[in-house]
C-alpha cells in the first residue's frame, strides 16, 4: 500500500503524512461515545488508508478534506453512526475554530493555540508597525524572544545553542517568560520585568524622587510595590512645627494618582502594594481606607505583619504603636482591636490582605547584610528589596503529564526538571538582555539576580492525573512538583555560577562559604499568570477551576459558549452530550455539582474555586510554600455564607501555616460577583458607572474592552474573555 507523503493542512501549511493521525482521531470519536475496542478503530483506520490508496495518486499531496470524507465514508459502512456522529461534529468544530481564528489575520504556526491565545497574541504582545499592523506570527515572536534573550552569551556557538534551546523551550509549550518579554524583547529599550519595588523615607525630598522614579517605571510597564511604614504619621511634627505632617495615608493617596497617568505600553494602568506594618501610628487608619468609594482605586493594601504581633493578638496582650520619627510609643492598644479591625474590613471588602514579613525574611539569604525585606510586587508574590524587580516565568504543567490507554497517568518528572534548568538559564539571560528606566534598577538587580519561575495549570494537572484539588493526594502531589521545580532551578543557578559567577552580593549571603554559589538569590515563586495563562489556553498559577462554563465576548461583540475543554472530553467518554448541559452548568454559576446527569467522580474532579473549602486553599498555599523561595499569590475563596469568624481563622491558619501572606475573597462582598453567569437582570448584577475611572472597576463590573464580567481574584481585577487586568498586562 502506497500513500502520498503529504498532507494539506486547512491554512494551506504542507505537512508529512502521519498514519496515526487517522487511528487516533477514529479512537478518540469512538471512546466519546463509549466505544471501547482500541483494535477495531485501528481496523477501521486501515480500512480508510487502504480507501486513500487506491483513490488517490501518491504524488499529489492529501487535503485533510478528503481524508476526513474518507474517515466518514468508511464508518458509515461498518455502521458505526454514533461514532461518525461524533467524528463529523468535532471537525465541524474544528473547522469553526478554524475559521474564526482565520478572521483574526494570525497564523497558527506553532500549531496549538486557540482562538484567545491567538487574539491575546495578537492584541497585546505580537510586533506591529506603525500602523498598528500585526508583522510577526506566533512562532515569529518566539525566534524574536529566544534570539534576543540568547544574545547575552559571551560567544557567537553559545548564543546559537542557547537560541535553539530556548526556542524549543517554548515551541514545545513547556515553558515561556512573562508577557513583558514576549513584547519588548529585542525591540528599543526592552523591559522585560513585570514589577518593581521602591523604598519610600521620611523625607519631602526622597518622597518626590522615589514618586518621580516610580512613575517612569510605570510609563515602561512595570507595577510598584513600597512599604510606607518609615513615614512620620499624621499630624507629626515636621521641622519643628506640630500638626504638620500629613501621614502616609495622604502619601499613598499621592502615588495611586500618577498610575492612571502612566499607562502600562500607553493602554493600561499598572498597580501598585502599599505596605505599612503594624506597629505604625496610622495602622487604624489604614486598615479603613479603602472603605470610601474612589480611595486608593489603583493600589493593593496590606498589612506588614510580625510574629509578635500574632502572638500578642493570640495572648490577647496590649501592643505599642511606634512613631517611626523618633522611635518612641505613641499609644498602646490591644493587638485584638487591631486584628478585629482587619478581620471586619477583609471580610467586607476583601482589604486589606497580610504580609507575614518574618515568614519572608526567615530564609532571606541576604537578611543579615540587609535587613529585612519589607515590600512585595504588587500582586504579593516576590519580596524585595528596593530597585530589585520580579522577572518572571512559568512551567506549564499539563504538558508534562504522560498518559497512555492501559496506564494511569503520571508526571513527567525528569523532563520538567530539565525544562526548568533551561528555563534558569532563560530567565538569568532576560537580566542581562533586559533594559530598566531607572539607574538604580540597572545596578541593584544585577546585585541581586533575583528570578520568579512559577506555573501555570496545576488545576488541569491534577484533572489529567484524576487527583481532586485539596485532598491529601494533591497536597502530597504539590509538595513533590514544587520540590522538582526548586531543586532543578537552584541546581541550574549553581552551576550557572560556576559558569558566569554567582550574584554579587554573594560575599554577604549565606553561601558566601559555600563551594556550591548560585547565580541567583531566589528562582522561584507563584505569581497570578493571566497573559501566560491565557496564551497556554490553561489555569492561572496554582488556582483551581473559577467556573466551569460561562459566556464570552468576542471580536466583533460576538457571543459565544465556553465549557472547561477537559470537562468536555470527559463527559463526552461517559456518553453525555455537552451542548444539552451547558444551559444547566451556566445557570448552575458554572458548577457541576447539583446537575444530576453528571457522574460524580466526575464531579469531584471539577470543583470550582468557590467549591473548596478555604481551609483546603491555605493548605494548598501552604504545600507549595514548603518549596517556593520566594512568595505565591494565591486566593482564598469563601462563600457569601461565611462569617467574620470565619476570614479570621483563615488568616490565623495562613500564618499557621507557613504562609507568606494570604488574600481573602468571599464571594458577594465588596469586590463581589466575579463572574455574572445569569441574566444581566439579577439582582447581584453589579452595573457600572459610566463616570468611574478604570481603576474603580470591580468584580461584576463590565471589561472596559469587551464588555464582559470582570473576576476579582489573585489580588486584582481580570477579565476571563479577553484577558483585560489592571495589575498583569
Amino acid at each position: 500500500m502506497t500513500l502520498p507523503k503529504y498532507v494539506i493542512k486547512r491554512d494551506g501549511r504542507k505537512q508529512l503524512f502521519e498514519a496515526s493521525k487517522i487511528a487516533h482521531s477514529i479512537w478518540t470519536a469512538a471512546k466519546n461515545v463509549g466505544g471501547k475496542d482500541k483494535k477495531m478503530a485501528d481496523a477501521i483506520a486501515l480500512e480508510v488508508l487502504e480507501y486513500l490508496a487506491d483513490i488517490y495518486p501518491t504524488d499529489q499531496p492529501l487535503a485533510t478534506y478528503d481524508i476526513g470524507s474518507a474517515v466518514e465514508r468508511t464508518l458509515v459502512n461498518r455502521g458505526h453512526y454514533k461514532t461518525v456522529k461524533e467524528f463529523i461534529i468535532s471537525r465541524e468544530h474544528r473547522r469553526e475554530e478554524f475559521t474564526r481564528k482565520l478572521k483574526l489575520g494570525i497564523k497558527d504556526d506553532i500549531g496549538r493555540l486557540d482562538y484567545n491565545s491567538l487574539f491575546i497574541l495578537k492584541e497585546r504582545y505580537l510586533t506591529k508597525d506603525k500602523f498598528g499592523n500585526t508583522t510577526e506570527t506566533p512562532k515569529q515572536m518566539l525566534e524574536r524572544v529566544a534570539k534576543f534573550v540568547a544574545s547575552s552569551e559571551k560567544t557567537d556557538k553559545l548564543k546559537k545553542v542557547w537560541q535553539e534551546k530556548f526556542f524549543d523551550l517554548m515551541f514545545e509549550w513547556k515553558f515561556l517568560p512573562g508577557t513583558r518579554a514576549l513584547a519588548n524583547a529585542g525591540k528599543p529599550k526592552p523591559q522585560m520585568a513585570n514589577c518593581f519595588v521602591f523604598e519610600i523615607s521620611d523625607s519631602i525630598d526622597d518622597i518626590f524622587k522615589t514618586l518621580y522614579e516610580s512613575s517612569i517605571t510605570k510609563k515602561y510597564g512595570g507595577g510598584c510595590g513600597y512599604n510606607f511604614s518609615k513615614i512620620r504619621p499624621k499630624g507629626d511634627s515636621v521641622a519643628g512645627e506640630p500638626g504638620l505632617a500629613a501621614g502616609p495615608i495622604e502619601i499613598m493617596k499621592m502615588f495611586d494618582l500618577p498610575t492612571s497617568i502612566f499607562r502600562q505600553q500607553g493602554k493600561y494602568e499598572s498597580g501598585n502594594m502599599a505596605i505599612l506594618n503594624v506597629e505604625h501610628p496610622d495602622i487604624l487608619e489604614f486598615i479603613s481606607s479603602k472603605e470610601k468609594e474612589g480611595v486608593l482605586t489603583k493600589t493593593n493594601i496590606s498589612l506588614g505583619v510580625s510574629n509578635a504581633f500574632m502572638e500578642a493578638v493570640k495572648k490577647d496582650t496590649k501592643w505599642n504603636l511606634i512613631n517611626p520619627r523618633n522611635g518612641k510609643i505613641t499609644n498602646t492598644i490591644k493587638a485584638k482591636a487591631i486584628w478585629e479591625l482587619v478581620v471586619t474590613y477583609a471580610y467586607r471588602t476583601g482589604d486589606p490582605g497580610m504580609i507575614f514579613l518574618d515568614h519572608i525574611n526567615k530564609n532571606n539569604p541576604i537578611v543579615e547584610k540587609f535587613g529585612p525585606i519589607q515590600a512585595t510586587n504588587p500582586c504579593g508574590e516576590i519580596p524585595q528589596y528596593p530597585y530589585e524587580s520580579c522577572n518572571l516565568g512559568y512551567m506549564n504543567l499539563p504538558v508534562f503529564v504522560r498518559k497512555g490507554d492501559k496506564i494511569k497517568a503520571t508526571v513527567d518528572f525528569d523532563s520538567l526538571a530539565q525544562a526548568c534548568k533551561t528555563a534558569t538559564r532563560f530567565m538569568d539571560n532576560v537580566i542581562d538582555t533586559s533594559w530598566f528606566p531607572v539607574e538604580g534598577q540597572r545596578k541593584t538587580i544585577k546585585e541581586f539576580r533575583r528570578l520568579g519561575i512559577g506555573v501555570v495549570g496545576w488545576a488541569e494537572m491534577l484533572t489529567e492525573l484524576g487527583i481532586v484539588y485539596g485532598s491529601e493526594e494533591s497536597l502530597q502531589l504539590a509538595e513533590k512538583v514544587s520540590k522538582c521545580i526548586a531543586d532543578s532551578c537552584h541546581e541550574e543557578s549553581i552551576a550557572l555560577g560556576k559558569e558566569k559567577g554567582p550574584f554579587p552580593n554573594i560575599i554577604y549571603s549565606k553561601w558566601k562559604k559555600s563551594k556550591d554559589q548560585p547565580r541567583n538569590v531566589t528562582t522561584n515563586t507563584l505569581p497570578p499568570s493571566s497573559g501566560n495563562a491565557v496564551i497556554f489556553g490553561t489555569s492561572y498559577s496554582i488556582e483551581p477551576y473559577f467556573a466551569l462554563a460561562y459566556y464570552q465576548n468576542v471580536l466583533g461583540g460576538v457571543r459565544i459558549k465556553n465549557v472547561n475543554e477537559k470537562l468536555a472530553k470527559l463527559l463526552k467518554a461517559e456518553g453525555i452530550h455537552v451542548d444539552n448541559l451547558f444551559e444547566k452548568i451556566f445557570e448552575n454559576h458554572g458548577s457541576i455539582q447539583h446537575i444530576k446527569e453528571i457522574p460524580v467522580h466526575i464531579k469531584k474532579l471539577f470543583l470550582t474555586a468557590h467549591e473548596i473549602h478555604w481551609r483546603s486553599h491555605i493548605a494548598m498555599q501552604s504545600a507549595w510554600q514548603k518549596n517556593i523561595d520566594n512568595a505565591i499569590t494565591k486566593t482564598i475563596n469563601m462563600s457569601a455564607s461565611e462569617t467574620i469568624e470565619t476570614v479570621e481563622k483563615a488568616y490565623k491558619l495562613a500564618w499557621e501555616m507557613g504562609c507568606k501572606g494570604v488574600t481573602i475573597y468571599r464571594d458577594n462582598s465588596k469586590l463581589s460577583q466575579v463572574i455574572e453567569f445569569g441574566d444581566s437582570s439579577d439582582k447581584d448584577s453589579i452595573v457600572m458607572d459610566e463616570q468611574k475611572s478604570m481603576r474603580e472597576l470591580k468584580g461584576g463590573d463590565e471589561c472596559p474592552e469587551c464588555g464582559e464580567k470582570l473576576l476579582a481574584t489573585e489580588g486584582c481585577i481580570k477579565c476571563l474573555s479577553c484577558n483585560f487586568s489592571l495589575c498583569q498586562l
